[in-house]
């Protein structure tokens, strides 16, 4: 009877252990299809850059508050290696934890498909 309560608590906490990946998001996937300014980018921008100040319209750090701004920033920063937090780069958003990998992703495939509104 031990035996088979040990084997339920262990199965029971790798069915735990393995539901979320390192970034605490559910294991089905991350969809980056279609993934536009409009319906996706804008809110990460506006909750993570602008709403913060760092990158509000008109910021002297370059401002994701409108499409063309963030094109326009995009095109010009390594915004991705810096939100990945890589070595060369200031990581962003500064002075808060690095977005998930999916939103990262997410940024990633808008700008890999040409940035589209």
């Amino acid at each position: 009877m031990k035996r088979y309560l040990t084997l339920s608590i262990l199965m029971g906490l790798l069915i735990v252990a393995c539901s979320k990946d390192d970034d605490d998001e559910p294991m089905t996937g991350c969809d980056t299809e279609n993934i536009t300014y409009t319906n996706t980018v804008s809110d990460i921008f506006n909750m993570n850059c602008t709403f913060s100040g760092c990158h509000s319209s008109g910021s002297v750090n370059g401002s994701l508050a409108t499409y063309d701004d963030a094109v326009n920033f995009v095109q010009n920063r390594p915004i991705i290696m810096a939100l990945r937090r890589e070595p060369g780069v200031e990581p962003m958003p500064r002075n808060m934890d690095k977005l998930p990998s999916c939103t990262i992703d997410k940024i990633e495939a808008w700008i890999n498909d040409g940035t589209p509104e």
